[in-house]
């Protein structure tokens, strides 16, 4: 029987672009204090989806204390300045679905990739590095979670 989902608060960095002190994300309890991310974090940095970690109940919030188990999931985030629905972002998120991503907007702004484990995460990078050069969005890293050989 699946468990119900639960929210896990992630602190973040003063220099988040939400400008907030934590996110939330979506979590199916494991039954041994552990948490499987079902979200993919808009903001918090260093998690990806289908992480395990480990949260504490503090003043009736589940408070994100680690992770304990990496899923192989990497996160990525894209800004668009022209907006989400711009035709250059439309077709670069049509190709990274291509790619073995699954897409999560946020904002009209701002959209969550999730990089699936079957991904080619060099191929990823590139394609979302010449799609920044190129002047249609600018990228940032949340997390790594590939195993990325030199």
């Amino acid at each position: 029987m699946a468990e119900k989902m639960v929210k896990v608060t992630i602190p973040l960095s003063e220099d988040n672009l939400a400008g907030a002190a934590s996110e939330s994300v979506w979590a199916e309890p494991q039954g041994d204090g552990t948490y499987r991310i079902k979200n993919v974090p808009f903001y918090a940095k260093g998690i990806s989806f289908n992480d395990f970690v480990k949260a504490e109940p503090k003043d009736d919030v589940l408070m994100f204390k680690g992770v304990v188990r990496r899923s192989g999931h990497s996160t990525y985030r894209i800004f668009a300045n022209d907006g989400r629905s711009a035709p250059d972002v439309v077709a670069l998120v049509e190709v990274l679905k291509k790619m073995h991503c699954d897409i999560e907007p946020a904002t009209d702004k701002l959209v969550a990739v999730n990089v699936l484990p079957e991904a080619d995460i060099h191929k990823v990078y590139a394609t979302l590095a010449e799609a920044e050069r190129a002047g249609k969005i600018d990228f940032q890293e949340g997390h790594c979670g590939h195993v990325v050989e030199a």
